[in-house]
């Protein structure tokens, strides 16, 4: 009986998918078959086939089955687009020469994921920060280390809270041509330097991870933090010569406990005029602000935030002139 229960199971499984479901079939070379995982109404068996010459076409019969345990059921896959929300599917957004930020809305909790490479067979992976660890709604992980006008294959991936894992079919999209110079005055490429900082993420230096040069280094995939300065938290930026700025650019970090978000903030030039506060709508992207000041150097002082390791992605300054083209 159970020799013609697991042959009435597999044929179930191959002609009504709604009834029964197998998944990650593996085939050897002499059309041996191995289901590792088939499951029925509330059962999960694995079985063996051998293939079967038949005037008919195609057939198997059964070697060995059993009943998998509960304990070592895998987890059920998912398309993505079962938690999609009416806000859309993964899209990539801020594509530039060697970075790229993913932008997703999921409908429930997902620890997410994006592997991406130049191949299909990808090799790097990205998640983002704001998890801390857990499952998020919001999903924005930055990809780096891309080539300019290059084409990316990525795909995205994720589970839930009940262990289930959900992913997208591969998607491309293509890096923009390396930039001839960098507009941004504030730049460590055009020789502005970090003169000033609350502090540092765990002590660090200035130019290591959490330190106050990744605030200046144009990647939205790295971010100052500050030690726990909340509101006290600041910035100092030292340009190589005076400039005349037209517009600077803030870009708020943020943890996934709504801590370490920066509200508004102030501006000080150096003659010692302070500018702001300035109001930041949110941490999704940098947001521009007019000053139209000449000075050598920019100082940021946060005005209010969450509290906690308030920080920034990017810091950026952009010349009057630009303003005009």
């Amino acid at each position: 009986m159970k020799k013609q229960f697991i042959s009435f199971v597999v044929a179930v499984a191959s002609s009504y998918a709604s009834m029964a479901s197998a998944e990650h079939a593996e085939i050897n070379e002499s059309l041996d078959l191995h289901i590792p995982v088939i499951k029925f109404q509330n059962n999960y068996l694995w079985a063996d086939l051998a293939f079967k010459s038949s005037a008919d076409g195609i057939a198997f019969e059964v070697k060995e089955f059993a009943q998998i345990p509960p304990t070592d059921v895998p987890p059920q896959y998912f398309p993505l687009s079962k938690v999609t929300t009416e806000q859309g599917e993964p899209e990539i957004v801020d594509i530039t020469a060697n970075s790229a930020r993913l932008t997703f809305v999921s409908g429930i909790p997902l620890a997410c994921t994006v592997v991406y490479g130049k191949t299909m067979d990808l090799g790097s992976a990205a998640t983002d920060p704001n998890m801390n660890g857990g499952a998020i709604i919001d999903h924005n992980p930055v990809l780096i280390g891309l080539e300019a006008n290059t084409l990316y294959y990525y795909r995205v991936q994720g589970s839930d809270q009940q262990g289930n894992f959900y992913w997208s079919p591969l998607r491309t999209f293509n890096t923009s041509a390396a930039a001839l110079s960098d507009p941004n005055l504030l730049s460590l490429n055009n020789g502005a330097t970090v003169t000033a900082v609350s502090s540092n993420f765990g002590g660090a230096a200035n130019d290591q991870t959490w330190g106050a040069n990744s605030a200046l280094d144009g990647s939205s995939g790295s971010a100052w933090s500050s030690s726990g300065d909340g509101d006290n938290a600041f910035l100092e930026v030292t340009l190589p010569q005076t400039e005349h700025i037209g517009v600077i650019e803030v870009w708020s970090r943020a943890m996934s406990n709504g801590t370490a978000i920066i509200n508004s903030f102030t501006i000080t030039i150096d003659n010692g005029e302070v500018l702001g506060p300035f109001t930041l709508p949110d941490t999704q992207q940098a947001h521009s602000f007019m000053i139209d000041r000449i000075t050598t150097s920019v100082k940021l002082d946060v005005a209010t935030s969450t509290g906690g390791n308030t920080g920034l992605v990017e810091f950026a300054a952009y010349a009057a002139d630009e303003m005009m083209m």
